[in-house]
């Protein structure tokens, strides 16, 4: 351990002095916010850098975001691999986004653009109006509801999408078939 703190002290730390920019010395005491205080150590707060915002790089050509960056193709392709079904209704109540890949709900690419609502059969019409009405008051922020389809146990999970200041700005539906995780709770014969 002293060899190391010696390492770190004499040779690490110095390199890292003498080749940091400012910028990515910021960006090292925000992410080091993520982690738990190691062996007791609470870290001190470095007020130049509370106040500083992060610089995230323009890439041109690609969708940039506080986590990184992706083109739109890889964006696309990252969305179509996950094993779910993703809708995005706007704070309007316009059907903005579906992932693409196999439905157990099926979405018609003539729904973008349309009134969520006008997209359910009438008797399951005023149950979305008041889920997607309780996430947009703040009443809930999700709302997870287990069913069976087709003698599959599916998770469909309704979250209220939120701004940095906590502005509703959309509902995001994600459907999950559960059967990968059924022979994990039954059991054992």
């Amino acid at each position: 351990m002293k060899e190391m703190i010696y390492k770190e002290n004499n040779i690490l730390l110095p390199i890292c002095v003498a080749n940091f920019t400012e910028d990515e010395w910021h960006n090292l005491y925000q992410d080091s916010k993520d982690y738990a205080p190691c062996f007791g150590i609470t870290p001190h707060e470095w007020p130049a850098a509370e106040v500083k915002k992060r610089i995230i790089p323009q890439h041109e050509g690609e969708i940039v975001m506080p986590g990184g960056h992706l083109t739109l193709e890889q964006l696309i392709t990252m969305l179509d691999t996950l094993p779910m079904e993703i809708t995005f209704v706007d704070a309007d109540n316009f059907n903005r986004y579906f992932n693409d890949g196999e439905k157990a709900f099926k979405r018609p690419s003539m729904a973008i653009d349309r009134e969520v609502f006008s997209c359910h059969p009438p008797k399951i019409e005023p149950m979305v109006r008041a889920i997607i009405s309780d996430l947009r008051a703040g009443k809930r922020d999700q709302l997870p509801i287990w069913m069976e389809k087709n003698g599959k146990p599916y998770l469909v999970n309704y979250m209220a999408a939120r701004d940095k200041a906590g502005n509703y700005v959309g509902t995001v539906e994600v459907v999950q078939d559960m059967s990968f995780a059924k022979d994990h709770f039954l059991p054992s014969k």
